[in-house]
């Protein structure tokens, strides 16, 4: 019987193998983001292989062995051709996926962002070049997939009576061993995405997983589960996400804000401190600015970006709060405080209404209105991929601005540097092009940032106007030399006024996206309650930089030695300094305050009281 079980399950040895090409293929096409992947890593991840099988192969095994009575054989074959087939489509269709876009965002697939690549308009306008690309690696997929039903249909089972007790006792060892495997063994709780980094490193964790195994992992889940660490005083005297302003007397009331975000502008090709920059215009304005050498987005996307500037909510999982379900609640964004000192905001973003789910965010975020590809007057300026070509979507959100009510606060979302990375004809001769693509359109946009600059400076409101130069996130990248976490995370912010000076940076003092919204508020001299999972420039208080890779919360520092990491997640156990414990103690206020008031919906000053 178990010789026979073992021809049987023939098939699911062909699966798992080619599991294990696609990591190969993974690894090969981002070979400069695991430079020291071992055979070790290989083993774990075939482990992990194993797991998915056993997960997603389930119900072709109950229908494999279950025992019939003889008249129903006949339905069984199908019926399992048809279960192996399903679930061989979906474990290789999402693996080949991830050897495809894991460049773009350097993580494993959540089941929330696989279904929104599936059903946002960007996806459907750049599926030309991604088949164009990756040819060969439809071809693989179609191999991979015919081969493993093949290896099935040739493959003969004879029936298994329901009469036979041994036949039950037979189905219900391999289910329960099939569940087994697929629990990750005998363990309190399942293996999940967060046990790559216990049995890799942290850098590796991604060519351990696959995507097939975190997709089902984030199925149906919101993704948080309440945890407490403290009771509540002292968590708030830890940290306290309720926060009042510390208005300063910089500027003068009623200063205009436009704020630049730059899509993809990495420290590794932008900025001052960049030591390959192609944004000479942009540095010499951030020279001249209350610049962050030391600064850092708080996720890997665009769509953790939004909220992480806008309403300093940072993605602490796996998700971007954008896709999550609790994108539903209550929160509180910069242009609703805004609002209550009279300012009109508008947000500028050239690709298709409703790309990566921008206008819908920005409403409920309290901007009054959303100038999206839909609102643009001249179609022809279409870059046939992605949107609107920026030097005329800056030039366009000039004249906007022009007809605006003062004070406004205005944002401007650029795309051109995002793949297909497309330039237009007439900037070709004039870019600089580097050692890859995203290299020569971040030179694009800065030739434009430099005409959207010149036409600025013309109009009256440009004295009284506060600028904020960011990044959304850093770019992907296939050099050994920019894969360290430090360079993953890197990025230039600035605030420029052309007729206040603004304070000089503290040497070594980091930055991240989420202190965006209450230094803007402290900067502009407003008096507010808000609520804030960063700390303003100007606050007392020191909390640690932190994001969220492969499940684990890492907080970021700087020192005189260069970037300073710590690592942390539940089930990590390791002995740990004074100075460690210290961090870990304020990453655990932040996550605490983070999953509580996500789950119940206290995102707003108000909301506790």
């Amino acid at each position: 019987m178990i010789k026979t079980s073992l021809k049987i399950l023939f098939p699911l040895a062909i699966v798992w193998l080619f599991s294990g090409v696609y990591r190969i293929l993974l690894v090969a096409m981002n070979s400069k983001k695991f430079p020291d992947i071992s055979f070790q890593d290989y083993l774990i991840g075939s482990g992990f292989d194993l797991v998915t099988i056993a997960l997603f192969f389930l119900p072709f095994i109950t229908v494999l062995f279950f025992p019939l009575p003889e008249r129903l054989e006949r339905f069984r074959f199908w019926m399992k051709l048809l279960l192996f087939s399903c679930a061989t489509f979906l474990v290789f269709v999402f693996n080949g996926w991830d050897i495809a876009y894991f460049s773009y965002t350097a993580k494993r697939t959540s089941f929330d962002y696989f279904v929104y690549m599936l059903t946002n308009t960007e996806t459907s306008s750049l599926a030309g070049d991604f088949i164009f690309e990756f040819w060969w690696l439809i071809v693989f997929f179609t191999f991979s997939l015919f081969f493993s039903i093949w290896s099935f249909v040739k493959l003969k089972a004879g029936p298994i009576s329901w009469k036979l007790r041994s036949n039950w006792i037979h189905f219900l060892f391999v289910l329960t061993t099939f569940v087994i495997i697929g629990r990750g063994g005998f363990q309190l709780k399942p293996i999940g995405i967060i046990e790559a980094t216990n049995y890799s490193s942290l850098s590796n964790a991604p060519a351990v997983l696959n995507s097939a195994f975190t997709i089902i992992k984030t199925i149906g889940i919101k993704g948080l589960e309440d945890v407490k660490y403290f009771e509540e005083p002292e968590l708030n005297a830890i940290f306290n996400p309720i926060q009042q302003s510390h208005a300063q007397k910089i500027l003068p009331k009623g200063t205009n804000v436009c704020f630049i975000l730059l899509e993809s502008f990495g420290t590794m090709y932008a900025g001052p401190n960049s030591p390959e920059s192609y944004t000479p215009f942009l540095d010499s304005i951030l020279n001249q600015s209350m610049f962050f050498e030391d600064a850092i987005a708080n996720g890997r996307t665009s769509m953790d970006a939004l909220p992480s500037i806008i309403s300093s909510i940072p993605s602490y999982t796996n998700e971007s709060f954008i896709l999550s379900s609790f994108s539903a609640n209550q929160f509180q964004g910069l242009p609703t405080i805004l609002k209550k000192s009279g300012y009109h905001s508008a947000f500028f973003h050239g690709a298709n209404n409703g790309s990566m789910r921008f206008d819908a965010f920005t409403s409920a975020a309290g901007f009054d209105a959303y100038y999206g590809r839909d609102e643009y007057p001249n179609q022809s300026h279409f870059d046939g991929n992605w949107g609107i070509e920026d030097h005329h979507m800056l030039s366009f959100a000039i004249d906007e601005m022009n007809h605006f009510k003062t004070p406004f606060f205005s944002m401007v979302f650029t795309l051109s540097s995002h793949h297909p990375y497309t330039i237009p004809s007439t900037y070709k001769s004039k870019v600089k092009v580097g050692s890859e693509p995203l290299c020569a359109t971040i030179s694009y946009v800065d030739f434009a940032l430099k005409e959207f600059w010149e036409k600025a400076k013309k109009q009256a409101w440009f004295k009284n106007t506060l600028f904020v130069f960011c990044a959304d996130h850093v770019g992907p990248t296939k050099r050994s030399d920019r894969c360290s976490l430090e360079w993953t995370y890197r990025i230039p912010i600035g605030f420029y006024h052309a007729s206040m000076t603004l304070p000089k940076v503290k040497k070594r003092k980091m930055f991240q996206q989420i202190d965006i919204m209450p230094t803007i508020i402290d900067l502009l001299g407003i008096h507010a309650d808000f609520y804030s999972f960063g700390t303003s420039y100007f606050s007392k208080k020191s909390m640690p930089k932190m994001i969220c890779e492969q499940g684990n919360l890492i907080a970021l520092g700087s020192s005189e030695n260069g970037l300073e990491t710590t690592v942390w997640n539940e089930r990590m156990q390791q002995n740990r300094s004074s100075h460690e414990l210290q961090i870990i103690r304020q990453m655990k206020a932040l996550y605490q305050h983070y999953t509580h008031d996500m789950i119940t919906n206290h995102l707003t000053p108000n909301s506790k009281k």
